[in-house]
């Protein structure tokens, strides 16, 4: 791993983090590799803390305070997304509801700490040496008692709180777009969604499109049921599938050369069609 310590922050650790989103991966492949990477990165960072030393205050509250809570953010971020993804119910329309009820515990979160919110976001600084230095716990005034299980010398009484002020940042609005894509997949299924576009090759073709796209997982991380993939491809080009998607399945594989006839189809043309634009 190329990830150093300079000047107290983490070198190229962002370049590495991007390396990973920009991979073809899908979502729940991507928080684990993030996640792993991550984890190491505070291993290097709890051995790096245990024997340096930050040569002004300054110092030390820039990193608690800049530096380490957005590493730990991320982690926390890329963890919720597992989760959510783990306990997301089959049923479209409770989808929704299992978003908002961790919108709710976001908001429970920010009306508990919503002093501190309220003196991150207004950018002060008359509590940094108090939130954001390693003090020893008898000069620090808290709330709760959670800090006394966490060694002096890696963490301060407010890194890891604003670790997750900065995370369900981050939640509230992946949350807020899944719900909006939920929202809209729900209108064309109550037939809000018009398209004037025909399907005008055979049927067969479509359904050799739409398991292909299905065993790709590329809806909601393969969380969906091929009958509404269907659905909404019979919505969106005025055809009626649903009732022989099977059979025609059943045909796909029965066939004895190029089973895959009309995407092997498509991507003659498509690379036809880039070849001719280069020349």
């Amino acid at each position: 791993m190329i990830t150093t310590i300079k000047n107290n922050s983490l070198v190229d650790f962002e370049h590495e983090l991007s390396l990973i989103l920009n991979s073809n991966s899908n979502e729940v492949e991507k928080a684990k590799k993030i996640i792993i990477f991550i984890e190491d990165i505070l291993k290097q960072l709890t051995d790096w803390l245990k024997h340096h030393v930050f040569e002004t205050i300054q110092e030390e509250i820039k990193f608690f305070k800049e530096i380490k809570p957005n590493i730990v953010a991320k982690l926390i971020f890329y963890k919720e997304i597992l989760s959510l993804v783990a306990s997301l119910p089959l049923d479209k329309s409770k989808r929704i509801k299992h978003f908002e009820k961790k919108l709710d515990a976001i908001n429970h979160f920010y009306r508990k700490n919503r002093e501190f919110i309220k003196y991150i976001k207004s950018h002060s600084t008359h509590f940094d040496e108090l939130y954001f230095t390693r003090k020893k716990y008898k000069d620090i005034f808290l709330n709760d008692c959670s800090v006394i299980i966490h060694d002096a010398k890696l963490c301060t009484s407010h890194d890891y709180l604003l670790a997750e002020v900065i995370a369900f940042e981050l939640l509230v609005l992946h949350i807020e777009n899944r719900i909006d894509n939920l929202n809209q997949s729900c209108a064309i299924n109550n037939n809000q969604f018009k398209s004037n576009l025909h399907w005008t090759e055979k049927k067969v073709d479509l359904v050799e499109l739409i398991y292909a796209l299905h065993e790709a997982k590329v809806f909601d991380n393969g969380q969906v049921d091929i009958k509404e993939i269907t659905h909404v491809f019979e919505k969106a080009f005025q055809i009626e599938l649903e009732d022989n998607i099977y059979g025609n399945f059943n045909a796909i594989k029965k066939r004895k050369t190029d089973q895959t006839r009309f995407l092997s189809h498509l991507q003659k043309l498509l690379e036809t069609k880039i070849e001719n634009d280069l020349n």
